[in-house]
C-alpha cells in the first residue's frame, strides 16, 4: 500500500471514531466521547479535523486550557483549514491573552482575507493591544465584507470616535445597508437621551432588516430603558432564535424575565450558559442577583467570587453590596465597608452642580422625590401618605422618574405633585443635571442601588440637601453627598450613628407611613379555633428566605407537631423553583408534609392569604418591611428577630409603632421560645387578631396628618442646617 493509499485508510478509521465519538454523545452511551476522539487523533495525527474536533469538544466543557492546546495541534499541521486560527484567536481573547490572539487572527486574515468574522476579531485582539489604527483597517474591512452587520458597524463606530483627531489615520466607511445606518443614528439618539426618537430610528431599520438578531438586541434594549421588559422580551426571543446560545443576548433576555419577577426562568436560562469570567464577568454578576433573587444564595456567592478578578470595580460592588444584606451572618460593619467601596467609584468629587442661591430658612421648599418605583410599589405603599400630608402651603413636590400612567398609586402622586419629570432612558449626570435645574432645594432619593436605582445622580449634588429614604434602604449608602438617611429610634438605636456616612435624620415615631389598601379584605377569626393547629406564614420574596431562616422554622414547627408553615412568593408560580425550594427545605429538616407554598397573586389576594396565617415569622437576616405592615393590618401578629443593620431592623420599627415591642427577639432561641409562646395561648391570639387593625390604623404607623408634620420639621430641620452654610459641596 503506498503513502497516499495509507494516509487515507489513517483518515477513514479516524473518521469512524469521530462519528462513534459524536453518536456517544447524543446518546450518551458509556463509550467516552473523549477518548474515541484521542483514537482519532492518534490513528491520524497529521488530520486537522480529529484536532478540531477535541478542541470543539473540550470547549463545550468549558476546558479552555485544554480547547486551546488542541487547536494549537490542528495549526501546528502542514496542512490545516482557516477555523481553528479563528477559533484559536477568539479563546485567547477570552482568555485576555490579546498577543496570542493577535498572532492566530492576523494568519487567519492573511490565509482568509474574505472572512469578515476573522477581520472582526482581529479587530477586537488589535483595540486590546492598544494598536487603534490597525483595529480600525481591521473593523472597515470587515464593514465592507458584511455591511449589513451591525456589530461591525458599532464597533467601527466606536474605534472611529477614538482614532478622531489623528492626522496619521486614514479613516474609510463602509457603505453600511440603510438599516444598519438607521441603527447607527438610533445608538446616537440614545446617547443624546433621545430614547423616543432611538426607538422610532430601531423600528425603521427592523423593517428593512427584519429578524436580523443584532438589530433586535438593539431595540431591545431601548425598551428595557422605557420600563418596558414585556415588549424586551419579544424581541431577545426572537433574536435567540436566529443566535441560539449567545451569551449577551442570553443575558439580555434574562434581564427582561427579571424585571417582570419571573426569577427562576430567568435563573434557569443563565443556568444553561457556560459562561467565560474573563469576558463575560458583567454576566455572571446579573446571574448572582437573579440566582439570589431565585433563591439561590450559595450560588450567587459563587459568582461573584468567580467574576471578581475581571469585573469593573463599579459593578462589582454593587452587585455585593445589594446581595449582601440578605447572606446570614453580615453585621452593618461589613454593610458599611462594602457601600464605602461602592461609593469609592463615583465622581463625588466633581464640582456640584446645584444651582440654589436662595438659602432664606423660612421660604417655600422646592422637595424633589427620586425614583422609577413611584407606584403601586413598596415605595408607594410606605411613603405617599407621608409626602401627601406635608404642609403644601410650605412646601412643593417635584417628582423625578418613571411614570406608570395606568397605575393608581403614579396618578395619586401626580395629583399632589407641582411637577412630573419622565427620567425614563435618561442616565444618572443627565438626571442630576435636571434635577439642578428644576432649583430642588431637598432631593429625597427613594430608589437606591438595586436594579433601575438612581442613587448615584447625588453624587453630583444636584441639590443643597440630599436624603436617602425608602429603596433598595438596607444600610448606609457610604457617600460623602448623602448628607442625611431618613430613620427612627428603633431603626438606628443611638450608637448607630458609626456604621452611617450620613447624619441619622430621626422621626419621632417610624420612618415610613403606611397606606392601608382601598377595600381591604376582612379579619377573619383565628384559623387556628377552626383547623385545631397553628399555621404560621411568611410572604416574603424567597431571596429573603435562607437556609437559616429554614432551619429557624423548623425548629417553631418541631415544638408545635401540629403546625403548618404558608411560604408565598412569585417565584413559587414558575416550573422547577417549588420542587428545587422543596429539596431545599427536606435536606434542612423541614417536613413537607407541613409546608405549603403559594405563588403570584394579585395584590387584594395577596393579602386574603393573612386570613389562613395565626402568626407570620419574619426572615434572617433581611427583614420584611411592607409584608409586616400588611401582615399586622390583616391581624396576624409577626415575631422579628432584630439584626443590627437598617433591613435587619424594618420589622422592629413597625412592630414598636403599634406597640408590639414584646414581638422583637434578639436571639433564635428568643425567637423560638416567642413564636410557640404565642401559638399556644389560642384565647390571647384570637384576642389579639381581633383588635389588631383597628390598633394599626390608630398608631402612629397609619396616622398620615401626624408623619407629614414630622416630616416636614425633619425636612425642615435639616435645611436650616443647610442655610447656614450656604454652599454646595
Amino acid at each position: 500500500m503506498n503513502g497516499r493509499a495509507v494516509v487515507a485508510e489513517d483518515r477513514r478509521r479516524a473518521a469512524d471514531f469521530i462519528a462513534m465519538a459524536l453518536a456517544a454523545e447524543v446518546d450518551c452511551s458509556d463509550k467516552s466521547p473523549l477518548c474515541l476522539l484521542e483514537m482519532a487523533a492518534y490513528v491520524a495525527p497529521s488530520w486537522d479535523e480529529p484536532w478540531i474536533r477535541l478542541a470543539q469538544y473540550m470547549r463545550g466543557q468549558n476546558k479552555i486550557v485544554e480547547a486551546r492546546e488542541y487547536y494549537r495541534r490542528a495549526t501546528s499541521l502542514p496542512i490545516c483549514r482557516n477555523e481553528p486560527f479563528i477559533a484559536a484567536g477568539v479563546l485567547a481573547l477570552r482568555d485576555n491573552d490579546p498577543l496570542e490572539a493577535f498572532s492566530y487572527l492576523e494568519e487567519a486574515t492573511r490565509r482568509a482575507p474574505d472572512n469578515d468574522e476573522a477581520w472582526h476579531a482581529f479587530s477586537i485582539a488589535c483595540l486590546a493591544l492598544g494598536v487603534v489604527g490597525l483595529s480600525l483597517e481591521a473593523v472597515t474591512r470587515a464593514g465592507v465584507l458584511a455591511p449589513h452587520c451591525l456589530r461591525y458597524a458599532m464597533m467601527h463606530s466606536d474605534v472611529l470616535a477614538v482614532v478622531s483627531g489623528s492626522s496619521d489615520i486614514s479613516v474609510e466607511v463602509p457603505q453600511w445597508t440603510p438599516a444598519v445606518q438607521l441603527a447607527l443614528e438610533a445608538r446616537k439618539s440614545r446617547r443624546l437621551g433621545y430614547l423616543q426618537e432611538a426607538i422610532a430610528f430601531s423600528e425603521a431599520a427592523l423593517k428593512l432588516q427584519p429578524g436580523d438578531p443584532d438589530l433586535l438586541q438593539l431595540h431591545a434594549d431601548f425598551e428595557l430603558s422605557c420600563q418596558e421588559p414585556e415588549r424586551a422580551e419579544l424581541f431577545l426571543r426572537d433574536a435567540l432564535k436566529q443566535r441560539p446560545g449567545d451569551i449577551d443576548i442570553t443575558n439580555d433576555l434574562a434581564v427582561s424575565l427579571g424585571r417582570q419577577y419571573r426569577y427562576g426562568e430567568a435563573a434557569d436560562l443563565l443556568d444553561s450558559l457556560i459562561i467565560p469570567p474573563e469576558s463575560s464577568s458583567t454576566v455572571l454578576l446579573n446571574r448572582a442577583t437573579i440566582r439570589a433573587s431565585s433563591g439561590n444564595i450559595s450560588g450567587s456567592i459563587d459568582d461573584i467570587q468567580t467574576a471578581a478578578p475581571y469585573a469593573e470595580k463599579g459593578l462589582l460592588y454593587q452587585t455585593e453590596s445589594t446581595l449582601l444584606p440578605y447572606k446570614y451572618g453580615t453585621t452593618a460593619g461589613d454593610l458599611f465597608a462594602a457601600m464605602r467601596r461602592l461609593a469609592s467609584t463615583l465622581p463625588e468629587e466633581c464640582p456640584p452642580l446645584a444651582k440654589i442661591t436662595d438659602f432664606r430658612p423660612d421660604k417655600v421648599l422646592r422637595v424633589g422625590v427620586l425614583s422609577h418605583t413611584l407606584r403601586q410599589h413598596p415605595v408607594g405603599w410606605l411613603t405617599f401618605a407621608g409626602l401627601e400630608n406635608l404642609d403644601w402651603s410650605m412646601f412643593e413636590l417635584h417628582c423625578f422618574g418613571h411614570y406608570t400612567d395606568h397605575d393608581r398609586f403614579a396618578k395619586r402622586l401626580s395629583g399632589f405633585s407641582a411637577s412630573w419629570h419622565e427620567c425614563t432612558g435618561m442616565g444618572v449626570r443627565e438626571i442630576a443635571e435636571l434635577i439642578a435645574e428644576n432649583m430642588i432645594d431637598i432631593l429625597i432619593d427613594l430608589s437606591g442601588i438595586g436594579d433601575g436605582g438612581l442613587l448615584g445622580a447625588l453624587a453630583y449634588r444636584p441639590s443643597p440637601v440630599q436624603i436617602k429614604w425608602v429603596g433598595t434602604q438596607a444600610s448606609t449608602t457610604g457617600m460623602k453627598r448623602v448628607d442625611w438617611i431618613l430613620t427612627d429610634r428603633w431603626e438606628t438605636p443611638v450608637g448607630y450613628e458609626q456604621f452611617y456616612t450620613e447624619r441619622l435624620l430621626r422621626l419621632p415615631d417610624g420612618y415610613v407611613c403606611y397606606s392601608p389598601p382601598p377595600d381591604p379584605p376582612s379579619v377573619t377569626a383565628l384559623p387556628a379555633r377552626a383547623n385545631g393547629y397553628v399555621t404560621f406564614g411568611c410572604f416574603n420574596n424567597l431571596s429573603k428566605i435562607t437556609d437559616e431562616s429554614l432551619s429557624l422554622w423548623g425548629r417553631v414547627l418541631s415544638h408545635l407537631p401540629n403546625s403548618r408553615l404558608i411560604l408565598r412568593c412569585p417565584q413559587f408560580s414558575e416550573v422547577g423553583v417549588p420542587d428545587r425550594f422543596l429539596k431545599r427545605a427536606a435536606e434542612i429538616g423541614i417536613n413537607l408534609d407541613r409546608l405549603e407554598l403559594r405563588g403570584r397573586a394579585g395584590h387584594h389576594q395577596f393579602i386574603i392569604g393573612y386570613q389562613d396565617v395565626d402568626v407570620a415569622l419574619d426572615p434572617i437576616p433581611y427583614s420584611g418591611g411592607l409584608t409586616t405592615c400588611e401582615a399586622l393590618f390583616m391581624g396576624v401578629p409577626v415575631i422579628t428577630l432584630a439584626g443590627d443593620f437598617f433591613a435587619a431592623r424594618h420589622s422592629v420599627s413597625h412592630l414598636s409603632n403599634v406597640g408590639l415591642c414584646d414581638c422583637v427577639t434578639d436571639s433564635t432561641d428568643s425567637y423560638v421560645d416567642k413564636a410557640v409562646a404565642m401559638a399556644s395561648d389560642l384565647e390571647a391570639l384570637a384576642s389579639l387578631r381581633a383588635g389588631l387593625r383597628q390598633r394599626v390604623l390608630e398608631s402612629p404607623l397609619c396616622d398620615a396628618p401626624r408623619f407629614g408634620r414630622n416630616l416636614g420639621n425633619a425636612l425642615r430641620s435639616a435645611w436650616k442646617e443647610c442655610c447656614q452654610l450656604g454652599a454646595c459641596t
